[in-house]
Parts: structure tokens; sequence; C-alpha cells
């Protein structure tokens, strides 16, 4: 299973609805946690997806990271895996966590069956939502939504800090749609690849 193949079958399948809307932006290899780890794909419409891919090469020895990322940022997030880390992958991802298998047919196409729908997550972190933004944009929010005249100098984490304490997770997660959504000359996939 080569991933780039399985990645462009799943846009072009299960994703299709998402690229054919003009309000719902497909990112590939979206950085979290300040770039710590990054999500193998991440829809935005009116909430935060997430999808982690792991064909039969990978391993699952980042999983549990990128579990406790996935659940502190993404409202939603599905696992993809093929079906030899199936029953692994159960047992460390959160029960509301979805999850699609690999197949492929002998012409060598993939397919993806949904074998748990995921559930929204109540476990999202303020201070997490706000890493997703540039320090920049994170000053923006500061200085115009709340007013507060944060200094430009102000190193980034503390300014993160202060959008933790102000907004519920909820707030900072819609705030942060917003600002992903807006972004020029990002890696977004408007159209279904080919």
């Amino acid at each position: 299973m080569r991933d780039h193949i399985i990645r462009q079958a799943f846009h072009n399948s299960i994703l299709k609805s998402a690229h054919e809307d003009t309000e719902t932006f497909v990112v590939d290899e979206l950085g979290l946690k300040n770039g710590k780890i990054r999500a193998d794909i991440a829809v935005l419409n009116g909430k935060l997806i997430g999808f982690e891919i792991k064909t039969e090469r990978d391993t699952l020895s980042r999983l549990p990271s990128q579990v406790e990322a996935y659940s502190e940022i993404f409202d939603k997030v599905f696992i993809v895996v093929s079906e030899n880390h199936l029953q692994k992958a159960l047992g460390l991802i959160p029960e509301w966590w979805g999850v699609y298998t690999i197949k492929s047919n002998e012409e060598g196409d993939y397919c993806f069956l949904n074998i748990r729908k995921g559930k929204t997550n109540k476990g999202q972190e303020s201070y997490s939502l706000a890493q997703l933004l540039w320090k920049a944009e994170a000053l923006e929010v500061a200085n115009t939504i709340i007013k507060k005249g944060v200094n430009p100098k102000t190193p980034k984490h503390e300014v993160y800090d202060f959008l933790s304490r102000v907004f519920s997770s909820k707030k900072l997660s819609k705030i942060v749609l917003q600002y992903l959504k807006q972004r020029d000359n990002w890696r977004i996939n408007h159209a279904l690849l080919s």
C-alpha cells in the first residue's frame, strides 16, 4: 500500500463531497501543537475534522501521541486503517473516534469501509486550539476581538495562554476555524485530486 495512492483514493471517494463544497476546505498535513504533530487530512467546514491514515507499511508507534493531539483539537476524528492494524488501533483510540478500513480489489484500486461512525469530541483543549493560529492571527484575536492590546513582542505561547483563558474551547474552535479558512497561499485543496 502506497501512502500517497491511498490518500488520493480517500480524497477522491470519501472526501469527494467536501472537495465539491465551496465552503469547505480540505488541508493535507495540518500542523498541530506548533507543528510537532501533523494531521494527515483536515476538513474545515462548520467543524474541525481530522483524519489519520495508517497503511500496512506504517507502524502504530506514534498513534498514542497523535491520539492525544487530535483529541485536544478536532471536533471529530477518524482513523483510516489497514486491516492488519485494525485490532491494535481500536485498542489505542477513544470510543468517539470514527473508523474506516482500507480495502483493495484485484485491480489494485482502494476503497474505504466505515466500520464506526465518529461522535462529537467533548474534550477539546483551548490552548491546543490556539496553537493552530499563526502568531499574527493570535495577536489579532487578542487585540481586535478581545481588545486587550497585547504587545507584538509577547512570546506566542503567552498569547496562546491568554486566548485559552479568555475563550471556551467551543468558542475558540469557531474563531480558529474562521482564521484557517481565510488564509491565503495555504495547503488547501479546493478541487479533487487527479
